[in-house]
């Protein structure tokens, strides 16, 4: 058929001349993203950190239009407001504690599976966790996006893709994307705004004014630390390198400087008129790892850091950076080509914009160590939410690479396909975390993140305890975002909760008491008797007298193998039929 034949010859043709090819390799990129994306959300089960739960509750109250509150009470949070004289019923539910941007995210994400917001006991992996789990997956695919843009002024639209795909392929990326911490953000709009200030060096280097670049990456700033107040060491770093290497000196780095205020401020303004301070419940973070951790802090009704706190901050940060140093190929991702980003710095690269962002790159990463230093990274089933080394492995990847091609170029090998074999050598390295991490090298993994959580027995709650009840439990972000329902983070002592109970402190009476594996099995004999839950021992060991204690029913329901017990005023799992 004469018509057939021109459409094949047409084909042809276009895959000959390169019109058709582009779009080939295109369609097998976006294949190739579909089937990680594919094989990360088999292995999902859910959300795994404490902070990623709490921003994610946060999120579905602004999605039902209540704005940045809050079903988790901490007592820390507590003893602040009552020390700045505020209304503890009122104020206590408006969040101080999380950044405002991650729980807007999460109700973007959140919003068109509402019908799906009530955790039923049938349901394994949580609606809500998938929706936010999507969200940061888009989030890391568009971040690459603007680092091969980044990258290809930087270097070349060859590296720049090389450099993507071993980004692509970096495991513990995808596990941060699944863990519902707003890394991924992060890196969405830290590399947004080194690509800005990429163009702002351009320009500059053109004789041009870079201010229009400037002031958008002050915003790009703004929102970072919109994200996590720990941005603040990385945007110091930033400042320091504007300050240098524009012109007129000084200038530059004022710009930057009151942009990122102009965005930040009024946020903490909010928090100031809320709780009396504009670091909110947060600014007691510092304080982790200094005598006690910040859980422990968390959970204390006033803070008092005692006489020798100086000497425990030395001891705290000369530990960090001891375990910052030992980690630090961890917390690249073991990323062999990001570590490179160091040897990187000896090569005299001939463009001016290359050579002067990777001295922004090492300050502002200077500033993220010192930071993460001084705040601790606290680890939570392979993740962290203080871990900010993470941002920066696809910007070091870029230059690691470029570096790496200098060198094999020097050695001048006529082997055939050696150098095709020496970058597929470098893909491997940096794939195998992901290929040993597949569910067939891998050992088999629960079905959900027991120990410590089961959301669907988590979820009961929501059936049992009524919207203004308040229950005190040790996993109080799970009981927010499963079961929906108020939650007390367990006080230290069991005088504090009764005085909470007695007097109404919370706007609602405190009718449960949920203790689960994070107070019980998962800690030592002496952590229970002697330490931070040494005064709910007697509980968590199953041998208190209930006659004797405010909530007598009981039952161990809501967990597997009784290592969780629930406590209350009368019984919750069959009430009296009316």
């Amino acid at each position: 058929m004469p018509g057939s034949e021109e459409f094949i010859q047409s084909a042809v043709h276009a895959l000959e001349a390169g019109g058709l090819v582009v779009w080939v390799k295109r369609g097998a990129v976006a294949l190739a993203i579909a089937a990680l994306v594919v094989l990360y959300f088999y292995q999902f089960r859910g959300l795994s950190t404490s902070q990623g739960m709490d921003q994610a509750q946060i999120g579905r109250a602004i999605a039902s239009g209540e704005g940045w509150r809050t079903k988790l009470v901490r007592p820390l949070a507590v003893g602040q407001l009552q020390a700045h004289g505020k209304d503890v019923a009122q104020s206590v539910w408006s969040d101080t504690y999380n950044a405002p941007l991650p729980p807007l995210i999460d109700a973007i994400a959140l919003l068109p599976v509402k019908a799906h917001w009530k955790m039923t006991p049938r349901t394994v992996i949580y609606a809500g966790d998938k929706a936010i789990a999507t969200m940061s997956i888009l989030l890391f695919i568009g971040s690459v996006a603007i680092l091969f843009f980044t990258a290809r002024r930087l270097f070349d639209q060859r590296l720049a893709l090389l450099a993507c795909g071993l980004v692509l392929l970096c495991d513990a990326m995808w596990q941060y994307s699944l863990s519902g911490l707003p890394q991924m953000l992060l890196l969405l709009l830290f590399n947004t705004t080194v690509y800005l200030l990429v163009r702002a060096l351009e320009a500059q280097h053109r004789d041009e004014s870079p201010l229009k670049w400037l002031v958008a990456a002050g915003a790009g700033f703004g929102l970072l630390t919109l994200t996590h107040a720990l941005t603040l060491w990385i945007f110091l770093g930033a400042l320091i390198f504007v300050a240098f290497f524009f012109r007129p000196r000084g200038w530059s780095a004022s710009i930057l400087l009151a942009i990122c205020a102009i965005a930040y401020v009024p946020w903490l303004i909010r928090t100031f008129v809320v709780c009396g301070n504009p670091g909110g419940v947060a600014i007691y973070s510092i304080f982790n790892g200094v005598g006690h951790s910040e859980w422990t802090w968390m959970r204390r009704l006033n803070f008092d850091a005692g006489t020798n706190i100086l000497g425990a901050f030395r001891d705290k940060i000369t530990a960090g950076l001891i375990s910052q140093t030992a980690h630090l190929f961890e917390y690249f991702g073991l990323t062999v080509v990001a570590l490179m980003f160091f040897a990187s710095l000896l090569h005299p690269f001939k463009k001016t914009e290359t050579a002067a962002i990777r001295w922004m790159i090492l300050a502002m990463w200077g500033g993220a160590v010192l930071g993460m230093t001084i705040y601790g990274i606290s680890d939570e089933q392979g993740v962290a939410a203080n871990q900010l080394h993470l941002i920066f492995v696809p910007l070091m990847t870029c230059y690691g690479l470029a570096y790496l091609l200098v060198q094999w170029n020097r050695l001048a090998l006529e082997i055939p396909f050696a150098r095709v074999g020496f970058i597929a050598l470098l893909y491997l390295l940096c794939a195998l975390p992901m290929i040993f991490a597949t569910p067939w090298l891998s050992p088999p993994k629960p079905f959900v993140r027991w120990p410590p959580y089961m959301p669907p027995l988590i979820g009961v709650l929501n059936d049992w305890m009524k919207p203004d009840e308040v229950t005190a439990t040790d996993m109080p972000w799970a009981v927010a975002w499963y079961a929906d329902r108020r939650s007390l983070w367990l006080p230290d002592t069991q005088r504090v909760f009764n005085d909470l109970g007695d007097y109404n402190t919370l706007g609602g009476p405190v009718h449960g008491l949920y203790l689960t594996s994070i107070s019980g099995t998962d800690n030592k004999f002496r952590d229970i008797v002697k330490g931070e839950y040494r005064d709910w021992s007697a509980l968590i060991q199953r041998t208190q007298v209930l006659e004797k204690f405010p909530l007598r029913w009981n039952t161990v329901a809501l967990g597997l193998e009784n290592e969780c017990i629930f406590l209350s005023d009368h019984d919750r799992e069959h009430p009296p039929t009316p």
